[in-house]
């Protein structure tokens, strides 16, 4: 029986510690990067350019070659059940948790987005308008989450009881959402206080019961799971 010497049974030692060490680094990179997806919704979203991934601490992120602003939300499965009026609401503002997602970037920081890529508000309604559609600079707006494989139209993760298609516009309105603080992000039918909103449906149309709109639990993932909104410019 040959036996090792000193030398190589110490090369052998040292060798099959870095190994190990190598394991470990690797199973805690791996518990690390579970731990940051809890909060991301998607893998990087930016590819474009700066390759910045939305998230709780990265809400809103703002690509102006693209021409899209993003925004990080999580679902709220109360609406797939009850009616509402608010499709994306920002959590600290008023109205934080009445729409069916709830978004982590707030309002105004929103528009800012929208105006930074080019959009143009439409500023034409007031607080007391009724029956009166939006106006503003057209936007296709499309959801995505880690697992869809897809971008899928807004529209199709809302159930709207008149069954019309969904015409998003960017309303503006940012004084009143400074002054009223509500937290509106995107409207289900055309509203005075929310960054956009829906001209299919003029305003009033919810408050007097001739839509109803709900979240689509046939499309949309399982409340509490995070969803990644896109608004572009047409």
């Amino acid at each position: 029986m040959k036996f090792m010497s000193k030398r190589t049974l110490k090369m052998s030692k040292v060798l099959l510690s870095a190994v190990l060490s190598v394991g470990i680094i690797a199973s805690l990179s791996g518990c690390g990067s579970n731990e940051s997806a809890k909060n991301a919704a998607t893998p990087p979203v930016d590819s474009s350019s700066s390759n910045l991934t939305v998230s709780q601490a990265n809400p809103i992120v703002i690509d102006k070659e693209a021409k899209t602003v993003k925004v990080y939300t999580e679902v709220n499965g109360k609406y797939f059940v009850e009616p509402t009026r608010h499709g994306v609401v920002f959590k600290d503002g008023s109205n934080g948790s009445k729409s069916v997602l709830k978004a982590w970037g707030n309002q105004n920081d929103f528009y800012n987005g929208l105006v930074d890529i080019g959009g143009k508000p439409g500023n034409n309604l007031k607080l007391d308008s009724v029956g009166v559609a939006v106006e503003g600079q057209p936007l296709d707006v499309s959801i995505t989450w880690a697992g869809a494989g897809k971008e899928i139209p807004f529209g199709d993760a809302i159930i709207d009881s008149t069954k019309k298609d969904f015409d998003f516009r960017f309303g503006g309105n940012q004084e009143n959402a400074k002054a009223k603080n509500t937290g509106c992000i995107l409207c289900l039918d055309s509203c005075p206080v929310g960054i956009t909103s829906n001209a299919a449906h003029p305003t009033k149309d919810f408050d007097n019961k001739i839509a109803e709109f709900k979240g689509n639990q046939e499309v949309l993932p399982a409340d509490g799971t995070p969803v990644v909104v896109t608004f572009k410019l047409k």
